[in-house]
């Protein structure tokens, strides 16, 4: 007897080969099947058809969700509980991945804020909890979260970016020390790959064709307040531009991650 699990795996199987054709599939699926180990990091080959493959399966199995609790205080409450006893560990308790675990990873844990993620609306994201990742580090719970607490949870995640926002404004009084040039670079490195910037740019010989290579942004003369711009408003300097805003981004993440890019000058001193 098929299971709902069957009948839904045949259902992707049968739209991604609509989708790709069968001969696309089957390369897809060969390249997978050529470099399944977990003990070394993904290729460049291997990340772009699991980012490939998540944009195209996660609409198809979430046709039919829909989140059935209201967002109100008692259900973030009760979604903050179970992020606080799941998710912490990798993702932090401000959902920023600023931990020794979620940095120990390849590629780093996302930043729940940012508009990575938050893109994602909550029957895409229940999907993604509860069935986890390939080659991202994100595991499936759906054995040890209930659907219903996964709602919860995804309620809890989208209020992350608001709750972030308050914490802010009630920290001012107690502002960390500013970020030294060198720190905001090894900062902006990391977000570059938390945000997922390999997706469509390729750097140094890693990612994709996408958008432009920036192995040597650091030489086109662009000013920080351009590059902050453009990463708020891509349309509005680049005419056509495809790339998402990132305007969840903090200044500070903002200035980190046009740092990194300005340090990349190919070898050119």
């Amino acid at each position: 007897m098929m299971t709902n699990d069957d009948a839904a795996g045949a259902r992707t199987h049968g739209r991604l080969v609509a989708v790709l054709g069968k001969g696309g599939f089957l390369t897809v699926l060969a390249l997978l099947l050529s470099a399944c180990t977990a003990h070394q990091k993904p290729s460049t080959v291997e990340t772009a058809l699991a980012n490939v493959a998540k944009d195209l399966v996660i609409p198809i199995e979430t046709e039919n969700l829909k989140n059935p609790l209201p967002s109100n205080p008692q259900v973030v409450s009760e979604g903050q509980q179970v992020y606080l006893q799941s998710c912490a560990i990798c993702h932090g308790a401000d959902g920023h991945g600023q931990t020794a675990l979620g940095q120990g990873m390849y590629p780093p844990v996302m930043d729940l804020t940012s508009p990575h993620v938050q893109h994602w609306n909550d029957s895409q994201m229940f999907w993604i909890i509860q069935n986890g990742v390939r080659m991202t580090g994100m595991a499936s719970w759906k054995g040890a979260i209930s659907p219903e607490d996964t709602w919860k949870l995804v309620i809890f995640v989208h209020r992350l970016p608001e709750l972030d926002s308050a914490e802010a404004e009630n920290a001012k009084t107690q502002k960390p020390p500013a970020k030294t040039p060198a720190q905001l670079i090894v900062y902006g490195k990391t977000l570059y790959r938390q945000e997922g910037c390999f997706i469509c740019h390729r750097l140094d010989g890693e990612g994709t064709k996408v958008g432009p290579d920036l192995t040597v942004e650091g030489t086109r003369g662009r000013s920080p307040a351009w590059l902050i711009g453009h990463f708020k408003n891509p349309a509005a300097y680049v005419p056509g531009s495809i790339m998402p805003s990132f305007q969840n981004l903090t200044d500070e993440q903002l200035s980190a991650l046009t740092a990194f890019l300005e340090s990349q000058k190919g070898g050119v001193k």
